[in-house]
Order: structure tokens, then C-alpha cells, then sequence
């Protein structure tokens, strides 16, 4: 199915790009989320009638997320979890408590889609990397500190 793109999508394509996608990625997200149009004529021809005010759109974007961006700036958190004595953890230290954290924190602009584990779920005491994707072109890395409780 063909779409044309009215916002940035990481590996997709830009604003105004006609991408080739499968169909139910266009009707399951794409075109609910308002991330696209069905490349018909009608709407190629009101995407480009209102393409400045999809461009402006995501120029605000880019700027709040590079304001929010330097928020996380050398932002080091810490984070108490159940450990044995050999430093493995009972359970994991996941999404959701990274979340909470930056919440406590008053980051209150971080997602739980935005935070991504490189390692996955961690599950040992110790310092790690957590990359926060405030925006398709600004990822910010953060230090976690697992300690025992």
C-alpha cells in the first residue's frame, strides 16, 4: 500500500516521502496515528496544500525534544532493586522502573516507548547505558546504577 509520510519515521522515510508499505502496518499505525495519508491524488494534493504546516509541525518537535534533550544532559540515576549476594538480581530492573525514575526525577517528558535497553532487561548490580529516543534524530544516554537494597 502506498502512504505518504506527513512525519519523520526512523528507517521509513521523511515528511512528503510516497513509501511502498505493507498494508496492515498502514492501517494498524501509520494512518491511525496520523503518520500518514493513502497516496490517492486527493490526498497528495492536500498534503502539499498543508505540507509548511506539516513542516513547521515537525520543526517544533525537533526543538522541544532538543530542549528536553539537554534536561538528561550528564543525568546519572539510581536505582535500588532485591540482590543476592553475588549481585544477581531477584527479578530485573526493566522499562517501567527506568521510567519511574526519570519521573521521580521530574523528567515527566520520557515515555516508556522512548527508553531502550541495549542489553535488554538488567539484571545484575552495577552501572549501565540506557539510551532515551526523545525524537527519530535525538537519542540521549543515561547512566543507571543498580544498587542492592
Amino acid at each position: 500500500m502506498k502512504v505518504v509520510l506527513v512525519t519523520k519515521i526512523k528507517n521509513l522515510g521523511n515528511i512528503g516521502d510516497i513509501v511502498d508499505v505493507k498494508s496492515g502496518f498502514a492501517r494498524n499505525f501509520l494512518l491511525p496515528y496520523h503518520k500518514a495519508l493513502p497516496a490517492t491524488d486527493d490526498y497528495i494534493k492536500d498534503f502539499e496544500e498543508k505540507k509548511e504546516e506539516y513542516l513547521k509541525k515537525a520543526k517544533d518537535e525537533l526543538s522541544l525534544a532538543e530542549a528536553n534533550a539537554l534536561h538528561l544532559e550528564d543525568l546519572k540515576l539510581t536505582i535500588s532493586a532485591n540482590a543476592q549476594e553475588s549481585g544477581a538480581l531477584f527479578g530485573s530492573v526493566g522499562v517501567t522502573e527506568v521510567l519511574e525514575a526519570l519521573h521521580a526525577e521530574g523528567h515527566d517528558f520520557v515515555t516508556k516507548a522512548s527508553i531502550i535497553l541495549l542489553a535488554g532487561p538488567i539484571k545484575e548490580v552495577g552501572e549501565f547505558t540506557v539510551n532515551v529516543e526523545l525524537h527519530p534524530e535525538i537519542v540521549k544516554s543515561i547512566s543507571i546504577e543498580v544498587k542492592p537494597t
